[in-house]
């Protein structure tokens, strides 16, 4: 494994090294990630039932030591198949940044974006882990940078600010745990001898780490900032993978500590709780791909849903549960990185050829973009978790393990669990409108903005290629949902050793694929012998009660959700604008939305600080004397502070 990281660090350096050579350095850098992806995807697969081990020569503060074990594998595998597939796409799709950012810089840290994720998964030392996740954080707010336009450092400076909040609540509970423990290895925290009170401070504050690098409510705000400001390849890593590694730590860890039920009831509150709010700040939105970006939050969510029955399982020694919570999670992470992946490239074809990320300029691509037009189909029937697709096939074993942990005794399990079952319910209704609204507003239809189409075209086979790929794992990891669902069994029975019992009762997808397709075809037989009107269809502009029709009479995005932004206006802020030239000219109407969270929870906190930096600025004042007191006294309250409690 050590071959794969020092080719990923060599191809970043050598991408940097031609920084004078822009396009050479994006096709080599691209390129190799490509091969390189496609070795590691290779590798982690073919070795996921073993464990190696790796030390990094030389003297170091702390000895760094790498492991993976099945677990590690298996996310490992999935960063290095998203990242061939995203690397395909950049090398054609990273041109459209040649103009905004140096090619050799972004291939550069596209390389070492892969090879932060890998190490942090590796990683069996807390220094070595912390250092790695503090790498792989700013590493990704470079990427975000790489799309240096007007407000871009504010949203990074939002995306740091949230990701070391949650660093810090990650560190301290590290810490704690290796004190506990006696060792600062991984490997050595197991067995940790402490009470159920200390367990869920620490599995909480593993929760707020871990969590809010994940996109989990309430930290889901910089979802949309960062996503929406940055290219849509390194969207597709971000979403795709980056935020599955801290899912890995946060199953990593928590397993390291004793299982008490309430574990299992806090993830399935916060997972229903993410999953509707997500869904709803999707359906709103006008910008496609901040309703990408907030998807992420709902299915971060259902992921929760699916590790709470799991680890309501490992609480209650329920292993049945256990192994089908984890088993259900451990696919819905799967799915989520294809089809996360997939939608946020292909969001990326539709912005380079129309320019704009506005729901209510576009329609009718699909004459102009048929191939990116289907495939985003099959991508939002995945994410709409409708069958035979993967999202479905997932999703349905979390409905099985909440009905299954639900029938337990116990008014608390009953509610938790309920809750789940009503809030997945809820979700996919929402998701399925969310979806439509964003295919129909960008494909179907006729354009409101003509200019927004006019020089669209479909993209390049180099960029459809991986494209159709993830879209054809979307058929397939639901067609084949057996076959998943024994890998993946193997792979939870390492962590969860006390059973041996397997998953029972599982559908037939291709039975529910036969029946689909003999329900559609039913509709025609009948319309047969009843003899239907077989004449010429007419085609002519759609009836407009009398007036001549127009573009602009289509249901847009805004419509679309008005009576949702209505029903929600409780919680929902939005606001209109309306634009007007003269007295003759065309009324345009602007709505925004905002973020409920974020107006009531994390801008009066800037604000404040904000504040308080004015008032402390005084401080500030230019003169080296004064400089000079400050740094005197700072040292005499170290001393007498080192005397008194040292």
């Amino acid at each position: 494994m050590q071959t794969i990281y020092t080719l990923f660090l060599l191809t970043s350096l050598v991408s940097l090294a031609l920084y004078k050579k822009p396009l050479l350095a994006q096709k080599i850098g691209f390129g190799c990630a490509g091969l390189i992806s496609l070795y590691a995807a290779v590798f982690f697969f073919s070795n996921l039932d073993e464990t190696m081990l790796w030390k990094l020569p030389g003297s170091f503060i702390s000895l760094p030591l790498f492991k993976l074990d099945s677990l590690g594998m298996f996310f490992s595998f999935l960063v290095s198949f998203i990242a061939f597939a995203v690397s395909l796409f950049s090398f054609d799709y990273a041109k459209f940044y040649e103009k905004k950012a140096n090619l050799a810089v972004f291939a550069s840290l596209f390389n070492a974006f892969i090879l932060s994720m890998l190490l942090v998964i590796a990683s069996d030392n807390v220094f070595s882990f912390m250092l790695l996740w503090e790498v792989m954080t700013l590493l990704s707010a470079l990427l975000i940078l790489i799309n240096d336009e007007e407000g871009a450092g504010k949203r990074v400076m939002i995306y740091l600010g949230i990701a070391q909040i949650g660093a810090s609540c990650l560190m301290v509970a590290l810490i704690i745990m290796a004190s506990l423990a006696g060792t600062f290895e991984f490997s050595q925290f197991e067995h940790l001898d402490i009470g159920m009170g200390m367990s869920i401070t620490l599995f909480s504050l593993l929760l707020l780490g871990l969590g809010s690098k994940a996109g989990m409510f309430p930290f889901h705000v910089w979802l949309p900032v960062a996503y929406c400001q940055c290219p849509s390849n390194a969207s597709a890593l971000m979403s795709g993978v980056m935020i599955k590694v801290a899912l890995f730590a946060f199953i990593k860890f928590s397993l390291l500590l004793p299982q008490v039920v309430y574990f299992g009831y806090i993830l399935l509150a916060i997972g229903a709780l993410s999953c509707i709010f997500g869904i709803i700040y999707a359906l709103i939105s006008n910008d496609y791909k901040a309703s990408i970006a907030y998807s992420s939050c709902e299915n971060v969510g259902i992921i929760f849903l699916g590790l709470g029955g799991a680890f309501y399982g490992l609480g209650t020694d329920s292993p049945i549960i256990a192994l089908m919570g984890f088993i259900a999670g451990f696919y819905h992470i799967l799915n989520h990185a294809v089809f996360k992946s997939l939608l946020f490239m292909l969001s990326g074809n539709i912005f380079t050829e129309t320019q704009t990320r506005d729901m209510d300029a576009l329609g009718g691509l699909h004459k102009k973009m048929p191939i990116t037009s289907v495939i985003f189909f099959v991508a939002a029937l995945s994410i709409c978790a409708l069958p035979p697709l993967n999202g479905f096939a997932s999703e349905w074993l979390i409905y099985k393990t909440s009905v299954i942990g639900g029938m337990a005794e116990g008014g608390s399990s009953r509610f938790f669990f309920s809750l789940a079952v009503i809030a997945l319910s809820i979700t996919g209704a929402m998701a399925i409108m969310a979806f439509s609204k964003v295919y129909g507003a960008i494909f179907l239809g006729v354009a409101r903005d003509s200019k927004s189409i006019e020089n669209a075209k479909e993209v390049s086979v180099g960029r459809l290629a991986p494209l159709a790929l993830l879209a054809s794992l979307c058929v397939g990891f639901g067609l084949f949902m057996n076959d998943i669902v024994g890998m993946l069994t193997k792979i939870v029975l390492t962590i969860i050793p006390q059973t041996s019992a397997g998953v029972s009762g599982l559908i037939s997808m291709p039975l529910i694929v036969a029946i689909m397709l003999l329900c559609s075809v039913l509709p025609f037989v009948f319309l047969y012998f009843l003899k239907a009107n077989n004449k010429e269809v007419r085609v002519s502009d759609p009836w407009a009660c009398g007036f001549l029709y127009n573009k602009n009479m289509q249901i847009g995005s805004n419509s679309f959700t008005g009576d949702v932004r209505k029903a929600l206006s409780f919680l929902i802020k939005h606001e209109q604008e309306i634009k007007l030239d003269g007295y003759f000219s065309k009324a345009v109407y602007i709505k925004k939305t905002h973020d409920f969270f974020w107006e009531k929870l994390y801008k009066p906190v800037i604000d404040l600080v904000m504040n308080i930096a004015e008032e402390i600025g005084i401080f500030q004042n230019g003169r080296t004397n004064l400089y000079a007191g400050y740094i005197l006294i700072y040292l005499c309250l170290i001393l007498i502070f080192g005397y008194y409690y040292l």
